[in-house]
């Protein structure tokens, strides 16, 4: 009997584990804090000449449903400014009265369809709480119907502000079969959503292949030379 009641108790103790572990992000999947830690060279503006104050020299065409623009009052299109940093250099802070059922979303659109082989998204530079905690990467191919690539609904991928977080096709989620001309972050929830100011991100990069299905890679080139994944 007691050796009985002690298996089942370590079973539930594992069975614990495991559903509270299951949401928690992987180590190796952090590149680093700040601006220096983003990949560069993305999508939407693979010659890092982008400026952000005039919306000159991007590779994309950008929207949101929510404070479009970059600058202005920590505006949505921030996230696409090749910089983590207080103040014009995020998105904060959402609609009032909470998050839509629709959620929070900012956009790229491109001239020509890509297969989403990774992506970075960044913690801000302030309040945990509003990091995005139920959020998913989407595509489409006509800026109405969305397919979702990657989605999350659990605890926050970062546990640092400024935080640059890399997510691999292959790794993370499903290797593309389609490619998109548009690729879009969407929030549903945070953790302070709807009090006070809910929500913000740092930044957003996405890369591309326009040839697909995507293929398997062991090593993932960056401005750094190879980082190669520890699984």
């Amino acid at each position: 009997m007691k050796i009985s009641y002690v298996f089942a108790c370590l079973v539930l103790m594992m069975a614990f584990c495991v559903i509270n572990t299951s949401n928690i992000a992987h180590a190796e999947e952090v590149l680093g804090v700040g601006t220096d830690s983003l990949l560069g060279g993305d999508l939407t503006d693979p010659d890092d000449d982008g400026d952000p104050e005039s919306d000159k020299n991007y590779d994309a065409i950008f929207t949101a449903n929510d404070e479009p623009g970059f600058g202005g009052g920590e505006f949505a299109f921030n996230v696409f400014d090749n910089r983590l940093g207080p103040s014009n250099d995020k998105w904060c802070c959402g609609k009032g009265g909470g998050i839509p059922d629709e959620g929070l979303h900012v956009t790229a659109e491109f001239d020509e369809q890509y297969a989403l082989t990774h992506f970075t998204v960044s913690s801000a530079n302030d309040v945990p709480g509003r990091d995005p905690t139920e959020w998913a990467i989407q595509g489409s191919n006509d800026g109405e119907e969305f397919t979702t690539i990657f989605e999350h609904d659990g605890d926050s991928f970062w546990d640092q502000r400024l935080q640059v977080v890399l997510f691999e096709a292959g790794e993370d989620y499903d290797r593309q079969k389609e490619g998109y001309k548009f690729f879009r972050h969407v929030t549903y929830n945070t953790a302070s959503n709807p009090n006070g100011a809910y929500f913000q991100i740092g930044e957003i990069e996405f890369f591309g292949d326009d040839s697909y299905p995507v293929e398997s890679r062991n090593k993932l080139t960056t401005k750094w030379g190879s980082i190669k994944k520890a699984r």
